[in-house]
């Protein structure tokens, strides 16, 4: 059985203890969803004119250590768009110029193994297989900024 939690901060000034309030709720949810963890993270929006998007690289050691800026300079100098990118292990997050479109597409084509997870302007997404207490920590959540978010565990259909 899986299970999913979520947290609204209505005081601003919660917002940067976002992640370390959140994550006991994740953790607690373990029995619920012992092979995997994810989040939805609703950070400040960017600009009307920016387009954010979180890539996933997969599990496999290779994945660990894709060349993210590698594929930032690629993004950059083929479409012009002001890309800046977030690394968090085999997690990217890329805020650009201009409409995600022609950017999700660059990026598929690039390298079609790459998972495309979210786009817009103000959600940043995370999943990975582990112990909720592993993704977490993998990806260091209690450091997450944002206003709300909601977190999933997964317990897969084959765990015993």
């Amino acid at each position: 059985m899986c299970g999913i939690v979520g947290l609204l901060l209505k005081k601003p000034e919660l917002h940067e203890r976002l992640g370390e309030l959140m994550v006991p709720m994740l953790i607690g949810m373990t029995e619920r969803g012992p092979d995997s963890a994810g989040m939805a993270v609703f950070t400040q929006p960017l600009a009307e004119s920016r387009r954010k998007i979180s890539v996933y690289s997969g599990m496999t050691a290779a994945a660990a250590a894709y060349d993210w800026n590698g594929l930032l300079a690629a993004l950059n100098g083929a479409l012009k768009v002001d890309a800046r990118i977030t690394i968090k292990g085999n997690h990217a997050i890329f805020a650009f110029e201009g409409p995600a479109e022609p950017v999700k597409a660059f990026v598929k084509a690039h390298d079609a193994k790459l998972h495309l997870l979210s786009t817009g302007r103000s959600i940043d997404l995370y999943k990975d297989i582990g112990t909720p207490a592993e993704v977490a920590a993998r990806y260091d959540f209690s450091k997450l900024v944002g206003s709300h978010l909601v977190g999933h565990t997964r317990m897969a259909t084959e765990s015993a």
